[in-house]
């Protein structure tokens, strides 16, 4: 369980986060989605940023990818309630289409990343956990700051991960970001294997 003193702190990540990036750019609009879940197996599931049925709930991965997610890890009896569910940004990304008007998801920008960080690692050093799970190359990024090191090379691997940014040692696990198996169906026995690496651990 996430007690009051980690709740607190978490706060006080997320205050100092929204009013930096408020500050960014005066015409964006801005729309935060925090962490969810909890500690109760060590284990930190990170994402890219929140689309747009995540901001209607207000909870990371709820949309198509969180429900293959889900899907998934109640396959091999995982609760996904018992993981710390978070995003490296935290706010959707998106661009408006001319035609329509409408907002759409876009692609993370490298500067949006690298200004993120320091809150996701803040975020790490105060959860601790025991095992990070990082879904898709820009979480990869986030945390090792190597873009030669990608999904198709490292996912599924059970990576020690020390970083001087961190106060403890993790095992990192890279996955593909569930919704690449929407678009790729190949993947999903792939997924399935990495998420039994994961239920090994726990």
């Amino acid at each position: 369980m996430l007690g009051k003193d980690l709740k607190d702190k978490l706060d006080l990540i997320y205050k100092e986060y929204t009013e930096v990036l408020s500050k960014t750019d005066s015409q964006y609009n801005f729309q935060f989605v925090f962490s969810d879940g909890q500690m109760n197996k060590g284990v930190m599931l990170i994402g890219e940023a929140p689309g747009k049925d995540e901001v209607i709930q207000r909870k990371p991965f709820v949309g198509l990818a969180g429900g293959k997610l889900k899907l998934f890890m109640d396959s091999l009896g995982l609760n996904r309630e018992d993981l710390f569910v978070t995003n490296v940004i935290k706010y959707r990304l998106y661009s408006i289409n001319a035609k329509t008007g409408r907002m759409k998801n876009r692609p993370a920008k490298k500067q949006e990343i690298l200004l993120s960080q320091p809150y996701l690692i803040n975020e790490i050093n105060t959860v601790k956990p025991r095992i990070i799970l990082t879904l898709g190359n820009v979480p990869l990024y986030a945390l090792t700051n190597d873009s030669d090191i990608t999904i198709g090379k490292v996912h599924g691997k059970k990576i020690s991960f020390k970083d001087t940014r961190l106060n403890h040692v993790c095992i990192l696990i890279p996955m593909y970001h569930p919704a690449s198996l929407i678009y790729n169906k190949s993947l999903e026995s792939v997924f399935e294997e990495d998420l039994l690496t994961v239920k090994s651990l726990i």
